[in-house]
């Protein structure tokens, strides 16, 4: 799997990764053509976003009739290695994004890494910037966009990104990204997620183990999940985080939260309310052979339900749901 490496991170405070296919497009050092300028605000437009084949697409975006849809092709998309035949769950048909915070007016598909990994990102009429991994929709056939914090953006485009250079000034690039255009053309890079996605504590119990777990997706969605060790969950809160603050000599990090969907589980009923839970925590990452994430719930809810301001250790997770 290919991947963002720390050192680039730490050196640009970036949040940007990559996917995890098996199958890599060649990674080209020398400075790249940015392409899919798209500043304008339109109504209707389309575009192939291609892996193998340059003219079989592996994926097609389009806006028409008022909304976002999305063709996955799948011949195109399996022999990547991100999902198989028999797991593969998303119709031929085009499926329409879900979650907008009002009308698609812009789009880009395009990668953000050093590998194949489409994001989508794209511009309401509400002036709304919201992000989709799409390799995640390939994996769990979600398709709901998440709002980023970004304002005052009229377009996107794609081009390289991580500068350097060498002993001799000449610059190269480590990756490829997206960058959100302002009216004043300053170009403002798409940031993903980059540590670890599935995280759990589990604390022991006379009867049975709980288990608190937290999800954060590359495209800043978030849930919360809270059950019974290798069991059934309990109940399921789910919504959008961002970074508030970065400090990358001490692996600490600050992100604020919104969960605006809770999920209880009842035996076989599955209660699900709008809510509103917003609130701060902190992530420290003090270890990288153990991949240990403390997390400290500063404001809003308690992850791990030891107390605010009281770290925890979430893990990798193994046991889901509880």
């Amino acid at each position: 799997m290919k991947h963002i490496f720390l050192a680039l991170s730490l050196a640009i405070v970036l949040f940007a990764t990559s996917c995890n296919g098996k199958s890599g497009k060649t990674h080209e050092q020398e400075p790249q053509p940015v392409m899919k300028t798209t500043p304008e605000i339109v109504s209707e437009m389309s575009q192939d976003y291609n892996t193998m084949e340059e003219n079989r697409p592996a994926i097609t975006g389009e806006i028409k009739n008022g909304g976002l849809w999305l063709t996955f092709h799948e011949d195109q998309i399996v022999p990547l290695g991100i999902t198989d035949e028999d797991s593969y769950r998303l119709p031929d048909e085009p499926i329409q994004v879900e979650g907008l915070k009002g009308a698609p007016k812009n789009f880009i598909i395009a990668d953000i890494g050093q590998d194949y990994n489409p994001i989508l990102c794209v511009l309401t009429d509400q002036g709304k910037v919201q992000m989709l991994s799409l390799w995640n929709a390939v994996a769990t056939g979600d398709v709901e966009a998440t709002e980023i914090p970004m304002d005052h953006i009229i377009g996107f485009k794609d081009g390289p990104g991580g500068p350097w250079e060498d002993e001799d000034g000449t610059v190269f690039y480590e990756y490829t990204t997206i960058y959100a255009i302002d009216p004043q053309g300053n170009e403002h890079e798409i940031p993903l997620y980059v540590f670890d996605n599935d995280l759990e504590y589990v604390a022991k119990g006379k009867n049975a183990n709980l288990v608190y777990q937290l999800y954060f997706g590359d495209d800043w969605r978030m849930r919360y999940v809270v059950g019974y060790q290798y069991s059934e969950k309990v109940e399921e809160l789910q919504g959008r985080f961002w970074l508030i603050s970065e400090d990358w000599d001490e692996m600490t990090f600050r992100f604020g939260y919104e969960l605006n969907k809770r999920m209880d589980y009842t035996g076989e009923e599955i209660k699900t309310t709008e809510v509103e839970r917003q609130g701060e925590f902190e992530m420290q990452y003090p270890d990288f052979d153990s991949r240990t994430h403390v997390i400290t719930s500063i404001e809003g809810v308690d992850f791990g339900n030891k107390g605010l301001n009281e770290p925890v250790p979430f893990g990798p997770s193994s046991a889901y749901g509880g």
